[in-house]
């Protein structure tokens, strides 16, 4: 097998575990390279939901394993799709309470199922800053044969950075399977690895760090983003000599609130007009996408409440805020609150117009 692995494009999803943040903070990661080439490095940068975890994690739940094709690991490769020139960062949650809700301590204080106390400060700018500079150094420093298995290994399994990811049989045959399927000579070693650094031009110089950056939350993962508006106004209004995250600040171009919610009765959406404003002057793109198993919802009525102030304000303000309401006219369903993944388009949509593309599978 690992002849076969010589002319493999490494370009799947890799798990990074334990990856060092702010001050001992650590959280997994796992990171999908871009597709195509850019004149500019930009990042995605994606927190989940809820049940989102590892494959075979999902695979193990009775409750879980319905959804697994929402897996961290299928989600990196469904935003690489829709985002193919950019690098992909999905930060897995740094607890899974009871293997199922999403705990995102590490960037807002939260209780035992995950619902926010936001604070006006959590560092978590610092810890997401820290979390991209030493990926990238962790990417840099692997080698080919590191990244190489990622292309032939099933999207169930991505390949981790340890060194048992890398411990592959070994094969007497004098071919390999190229890309296409087809057979091509053996190359030299040299060859070899020319060819094999070819197809990882991604990996030269990586500084996910001083990329531009688009922040995606779904679901649960929406806290973070409600917790970075925090920081924003604590960093700009609270602190405003305080300059050390300027530059991380002036990278974020986008943030993402795909079908924003959680299980606290108060504060799934920020509705502080100190805080929109704040946000505002920032002049970041704001797309929201909503459906109804988050806004139509009858148990829980603030989430409508909420999110209409968030929207509203923000219009009111001049925000360059974009808001599509997906799925509006169906029964509200876990499958189509994770069927936003497939209906929301990366440049934003238009405003109350429900996507017609199909879904992915």
């Amino acid at each position: 097998m690992s002849n076969m692995l010589g002319s493999a494009a490494p370009n799947g999803p890799i798990r990074l575990l334990a990856v060092p943040g702010y001050e001992g903070r650590v959280n997994d990661i796992i990171y999908h390279p871009p597709q195509t080439r850019s004149e500019e490095d930009s990042a995605v940068i994606y927190f989940g939901g809820d049940v989102q975890d590892y494959r075979e994690n999902m695979e193990g739940h009775r409750d879980n394993k319905p959804y697994m094709k929402w897996s961290l690991d299928d989600t990196s490769e469904r935003l690489s799709k829709r985002f193919p020139t950019c690098h992909v960062v999905v930060v897995r949650p740094v607890r899974m309470e009871f293997k199922t809700f999403s705990c995102y301590d590490n960037f807002v204080p939260c209780n035992n199922c995950g619902a926010p106390e936001h604070t006006p400060t959590h560092y978590t700018l610092q810890h997401l800053e820290r979390l991209l500079q030493c990926a990238s150094a962790r990417l840099r420093n692997m080698s080919v044969s590191q990244l190489r298995p990622q292309a032939h290994k099933d999207i169930s399994k991505p390949a981790t950075d340890s060194a048992s990811s890398n411990d592959v049989g070994s094969t007497s045959s004098s071919v390999c399977p190229n890309e296409g399927g087809t057979l091509e000579p053996k190359l030299p070693s040299d060859q070899k690895l020319e060819k094999d650094q070819e197809k990882i031009w991604w990996k030269e110089g990586i500084q996910l760090d001083r990329a531009h950056l688009i922040l995606i939350g779904f679901s649960k993962g929406c806290v973070v983003l409600n917790q970075i508006i925090y920081e924003f106004h604590y960093l700009k209004t609270l602190t405003p000599d305080d300059d050390t995250m300027s530059k991380t600040v002036s990278r974020i171009r986008d943030m993402y609130w795909l079908d924003g919610g959680h299980s606290g009765g108060k504060n799934t959406w920020i509705t502080s007009r100190s805080l929109l404003e704040t946000l505002t002057r920032l002049s970041i793109n704001i797309h929201v996408h909503v459906t109804p198993y988050q806004v139509n919802d009858d148990r829980r009525p603030w989430i409508r409440k909420e999110e209409k102030a968030f929207c509203d304000l923000l219009r009111r303000l001049n925000a360059p805020i974009e808001r599509t309401y997906h799925f509006e006219n169906q029964l509200p369903t876990l499958l189509t609150h994770f069927e936003v993944h497939n209906v929301f388009r990366p440049e934003g949509g238009c405003e109350n117009n429900t996507s017609s593309s199909p879904p992915e599978t």
